[in-house]
C-alpha cells in the first residue's frame, strides 16, 4: 500500500468513527501529497458540510468533480448539500447529472425527491422516492420521506401507514415516531404499547444524538399530553428544546439580544410614512401579491388555506424571494448595521426589485405573463405566506403600494408555548424558539414592530386574531377577502377541503374543520410559566384588550 493510500484509509476510518477533525486533517495530508486526489476532495467536502461549512463543502466537491466528472456519487452529494442550503434548482441539476452518469443511482433519486418536495412538486417527488427504493436506497429513509410528502398532500392514511412500515423495519426510528406524533396530537392515531415500550427504551439510552433526542422527546411529550399527563409532557418538551439548543450552540448559533434591538431601531427609524410614500411612487402597481405575516404558529397557514379556497386566489407557499432581494442589496442584519445600508436605497432598486419579485412569483403560479399582466386591475391574488416577512413590511409597501398584508395574531402565551413545543425544519428558527427568554424577546420586538407598521402603512395592513377567527370564521374572514380586493365566496369556509399543499408545521391541523382545542393551551402549563408570563405581561394585557 502506498503512502497516499495509507493516509487516505486512515482518514476514512477516522471519518467513519465520527472524529471529523482528525479525518479532515487526514484528507488534507492526502491532498498535500496529491492535490488531484478526487476522493479526498470529495470526503473533505462532506466533512465541511457536516461541520456547518456548506460553502467550503460545495467548493471542495466541485474540485472533486473537476478532477473526475464521471462519478455520480459526487454529483449526488452535491445535490444533498444544495438541498440543505434550500437551493433546490441547483440540487435538481446535480441529481439529474448523477442520473445521466448512472441511471439507476439510488441516492440521486432520493436527493431529487427531496428537492422536488421542497418545491411542492409532491407527485413527482413520490415517483423519485419510489425509484430510489426500487434501486436499493434505504427503505426506512424512503418511507419517512414519502410519509412526509403524503402528509403535506393531505393523505393522512397513507402517511400513517408509511410511518408504521418504517417502524416495522426499524423500531428505533426517531423521525417515524416524530411524524406519527403529529397524528397522535390530532387524535388520528395512537401509539401501540409495543411502540411506546420501544420509545421509552430509546429515550433511556445515554448515547442519543441531539436530533434524535429532540424527535423522540417530542413524540413522548405529545403522547403524554393526550393522556393529560401535563407535568410529564412539559418535562419531555423541555428536554427536546434543550437538545435543540445544544445542537444549535454546537453549530455556532447564538441569540444576540443587542443585535435584534438594533434591527428594530433601524427599521422604525428609517421607514417613516414620508419615506415609504417617496419610494412607493416607483413601485409596481400590481395588487396581485398578498402577504400573510406574523409570529410562527399564529394561524398564518389557516388563513392561507381559507383564502386559497377562493377562485381568484392561488397560494404559492413560503417564498424566500423577498428576503433574498433585500439581503442581497442591504446585507445580513446580523453582520451589518441596517441604518447605514438603507442610505443606499434608490428608485432604480425599487423598480428592479419589484419586477424581480414578480418574476420569482411567476415561477410558482400558473400565469406566465404575470410580469406584464399583473397590473393594478389584474384579478388574481397570489399569497406569499412567509411569517417572517413582518420584518419587511416597509419594503413591501414601497415595492407594491397596492399590495395587501395580513398580520396573524394569537395570544402571546399560546403562540410562544406552541413555538417552544414545535420542532421546526428551519434550524435558525428551531434554535431561536428553544428558550422562553428568547421567545419573550422575539415576541416583544414583533409587537413593537407591528405597532410601527400600523402607524406608517395603515392602508395596506390588516390584523386577524386567531381566537376570533376560530370563534366566528365568516365574520372575521369576510373582511379579509374584501381587504385583498375580492368579492366574497362561501367556499372560503371549506378550507379543510383545500388541495393546496401544506409543508409547514400545521400540515395536519389545517386539513380539519376549525377547532378550538389549541386556545388557552397555556393554562395546562401555567405552573411552569409564571416567570415567562411576567416577561410578557404588557404584551399579554395589550392582546387581551383586543379580544374584548
Amino acid at each position: 500500500m502506498s503512502k497516499i493510500e495509507l493516509l487516505f484509509d486512515q482518514a476514512v476510518q477516522k471519518h467513519q468513527a465520527g472524529d471529523l477533525t482528525a479525518a479532515a486533517i487526514g484528507y488534507a495530508a492526502v491532498l498535500k501529497e496529491n492535490s488531484r486526489h478526487s476522493d479526498a476532495w470529495h470526503f473533505a467536502g462532506l466533512i465541511a458540510h457536516q461541520m456547518g461549512n456548506s460553502d467550503d463543502a460545495l467548493q471542495q466537491i466541485k474540485y472533486a468533480i473537476e478532477i473526475d466528472p464521471t462519478n455520480p456519487e459526487y454529483f449526488s452529494n452535491l445535490a444533498s448539500i444544495f438541498n440543505s442550503m434550500k437551493e433546490q434548482e441547483s440540487a435538481l441539476v446535480s441529481a439529474d447529472k448523477a442520473l445521466e452518469l448512472s441511471p439507476e443511482f439510488a441516492p440521486a433519486f432520493f436527493q431529487k425527491g427531496i428537492a422536488l418536495g421542497k418545491q411542492n412538486r409532491n407527485s413527482e417527488a413520490l415517483v423519485s422516492f419510489y425509484s430510489a427504493s426500487k434501486f436499493g436506497f434505504s427503505e426506512v429513509k424512503v418511507l419517512t420521506e414519502t410519509a412526509r410528502i403524503k402528509q403535506f398532500q393531505g393523505d393522512f392514511i397513507g402517511a400513517v401507514e408509511d410511518n408504521r412500515r418504517a417502524l416495522a423495519i426499524d423500531q428505533d426510528n426517531p423521525q417515524a415516531y416524530f411524524q406519527l406524533a403529529q397524528f397522535v396530537n390530532m387524535g388520528e392515531y395512537q401509539f401501540t404499547e409495543t411502540q411506546l415500550d420501544s420509545l421509552r427504551n430509546f429515550l433511556s439510552l445515554t448515547n442519543l444524538n441531539l436530533t434524535a433526542s429532540n424527535r423522540l422527546n417530542v413524540a413522548m411529550a405529545v403522547h403524554l399530553e393526550k393522556e393529560k399527563e401535563f407535568v410529564g409532557a412539559f418535562e419531555h418538551y423541555t428536554r427536546a428544546a434543550e437538545a435543540t439548543h445544544s445542537l444549535g450552540e454546537a453549530e455556532g448559533r447564538r441569540f444576540n439580544v443587542e443585535q435584534r434591538q438594533g434591527v428594530l431601531d433601524d427599521l422604525t427609524e428609517f421607514f417613516t410614512r414620508e419615506t415609504i410614500e417617496k419610494f412607493a411612487k416607483n413601485g409596481n402597481p400590481s395588487a396581485a401579491p398578498v402577504f400573510i405575516v406574523g409570529m410562527p404558529r399564529s394561524g398564518t397557514t389557516l388563513v392561507q388555506q381559507m383564502l386559497s379556497r377562493h377562485s381568484a386566489v392561488e397560494a404559492v407557499g413560503e417564498l424566500e424571494s423577498l428576503n433574498d432581494l433585500i439581503t442581497s442589496r442591504f446585507g445580513d442584519a446580523s453582520q451589518v448595521r441596517l441604518r447605514d445600508m438603507f442610505k443606499t436605497l434608490d428608485d432604480f432598486w425599487i423598480r428592479a426589485s419589484a419586477q424581480g419579485y414578480i418574476d420569482q412569483l411567476t415561477r410558482y403560479t400558473s400565469f406566465d405573463d404575470l410580469g406584464e399582466g399583473g397590473g393594478a386591475d389584474f384579478s388574481m391574488r397570489f399569497i406569499d405566506k412567509l411569517p417572517a416577512n413582518y420584518f419587511h413590511i416597509g419594503f413591501i409597501t414601497m415595492l407594491f403600494p397596492n399590495a395587501r398584508i395580513i398580520n396573524c395574531m394569537r395570544d402571546p402565551r399560546d403562540v410562544c408555548l406552541s413555538c417552544f413545543f414545535q420542532s421546526f425544519s428551519d434550524s435558525n428558527l428551531q434554535f431561536n424558539t428553544s428558550k422562553f427568554e428568547y421567545l419573550a424577546t422575539i415576541y416583544r420586538n414583533y409587537a413593537k414592530l407591528m405597532n410601527h407598521w400600523r402607524l406608517v402603512a395603515p392602508e395596506a395592513l390588516m390584523d386577524v386574531c386567531y381566537e376570533k377567527l376560530t370563534e366566528a370564521p365568516e365574520e372575521v374572514i369576510r373582511p379579509v377577502v374584501e381587504h385583498i380586493g375580492l368579492d366574497w365566496e362561501g367556499g372560503v369556509l371549506e378550507f379543510h377541503n383545500s388541495d393546496t399543499p401544506v409543508s409547514t408545521a400545521s400540515a395536519v391541523q389545517v386539513r380539519r374543520p376549525l377547532y378550538k382545542t389549541s386556545r388557552k393551551k397555556w393554562q395546562r402549563y401555567e405552573d411552569h410559566l409564571a416567570d415567562f408570563f411576567e416577561m410578557l405581561a404588557p404584551e399579554i394585557e395589550a392582546y387581551e384588550s383586543q379580544l374584548l
